[in-house]
């Protein structure tokens, strides 16, 4: 989240960063609700103090009972300012970060920018296939058990599928180990508070599976950044352990609430995957040189898998509430003639850390919050890719040489 006091200060700049993010906001009422907390809490500091005055001697009678008036005027008050803290807050938690300098302005997807292309499309002497057509894989993936067993949009992976999966995760995490990064399995239900820690509430709310309301209150992760996120909650780093940097592996859960006929063939919008994912807790004046990083370390992987792709940088309107920066790869799949995102990398600056309340200390012993950032390693997506950008006239798919070494096969 934002901090309120730079909020007061630029009131015009969040008014125009909200519209650049299709949202909708009445900032005089929060700043209302923040003047009317900070006098409630003046006024309570000040009873307070002043009972307190009252109780160090012994009270007569008649100052008793004026210590019981202050108490329930205390009471009032209270009631008062935790209603105004608490509206105060609603409407603070729903503002998104602000958009760094070179992310372009625009209300949608349409408005993403280009900024390079990776590789060529393989070209083919038959009509290319979608994944879910293609012959040697129509029996390793199970949609009709999947939904038999869970529903609609769960699913079987079979044999080599299944093997071909696990080797596009495994090329994944060994290519993070080696530049550096610890692997964490993290846990994949997490309380509400580490997804507000994370910024997916209150925003995201809606595409979030939660386990036994009213019980645990637990939510499943459409991502290991929540975890790792708030791994480090309420804790002060040491400027010299800074940067860290995870490598999550977990299944990932999301409800696709908003998806009602798209993508009902196959296995692009489905609510169970698995996702390698980076996340880095670092210095302010490292975080864009890191962003550049994880974005460089994501094509190399993609290299690694022999995809064509195209980096995109995503304008305001596309961007999730704590991103002020994303780049997307998006991956070519000649079965739908277009490109489809396979990875993802954000810098959050300091709107994360804010929320999970995660600083490091300074040489000179101040207390700053860090930057966060993430990025998608690899999820179910480039399965589909590799399926559809190898796949040969007999039904069969080739195996990309990197993955070969997991698979132990070269075809399917």
């Amino acid at each position: 989240m934002l901090d309120i006091k730079f909020i007061r200060e630029n009131l015009k700049l969040i008014e125009k960063n909200n519209q650049t993010r299709n949202v909708k906001l009445d900032l005089k009422k929060l700043v209302e609700l923040d003047d009317e907390r900070k006098q409630l809490q003046a006024e309570i500091e000040s009873l307070r103090s002043e009972r307190k005055k009252m109780s160090k001697t012994k009270p007569l009678e008649s100052e008793i009972i004026e210590m019981r008036k202050l108490g329930d005027k205390i009471k009032e008050l209270e009631e008062r300012f935790k209603e105004a803290e608490n509206g105060s807050n609603e409407l603070l938690y729903k503002i998104p970060n602000i958009n760094h300098k070179s992310t372009p302005v625009g209300p949608d997807e349409s408005c993403n920018v280009v900024e390079t292309k990776v590789g060529k499309p393989p070209q083919f002497s038959f009509k290319p296939k979608e994944h879910f057509e293609v012959k040697a894989v129509q029996n390793l993936m199970d949609l009709e058990r999947g939904a038999k067993a869970s529903g609609s949009r769960f699913f079987y992976l079979r044999g080599k599928l299944a093997q071909l999966e696990r080797a596009i995760m495994q090329l994944a995490i060994d290519t993070m180990v080696e530049k550096g990064f610890e692997l964490v399995l993290p846990p994949i239900m997490v309380k509400e508070v580490a997804m507000f820690g994370a910024g997916f509430f209150p925003a995201e709310k809606n595409e979030i599976y939660r386990v036994n309301p009213g019980e645990d209150d637990l939510y499943l992760i459409g991502t290991s950044e929540v975890p790792l996120i708030y791994m480090h909650s309420d804790e002060v780093l040491e400027e010299k352990d800074l940067p860290k940097k995870y490598v999550g592996f977990s299944p990932c859960f999301r409800r696709e609430a908003g998806s009602y006929g798209k993508d009902t063939k196959g296995l692009i919008r489905v609510h169970q995957f698995y996702k390698v994912e980076m996340v880095v807790l670092c210095k302010p004046e490292d975080s864009w040189k890191i962003h550049d990083q994880l974005l460089s370390f994501e094509q190399e992987v993609l290299k690694k898998m022999e995809l064509p792709f195209q980096v995109v940088n995503l304008c305001s309107g596309d961007l999730g509430f704590p991103a002020a920066k994303k780049y997307d790869c998006e991956g070519w799949f000649p079965g739908q003639d277009r490109y489809r995102e396979l990875t993802s990398t954000s810098n959050t600056t300091d709107y994360q850390s804010r929320r999970s309340n995660i600083k490091y200390k300074t040489a000179d012993g101040k207390r700053e919050f860090v930057h966060t950032l993430n990025g998608t390693v690899s999820s179910d997506r480039p399965l589909l890719a590799i399926i559809e950008n190898n796949q040969q006239a007999d039904g069969s798919i080739i195996i990309p040489e990197a993955l070969r070494k997991y698979t132990g096969f070269d075809k399917i």
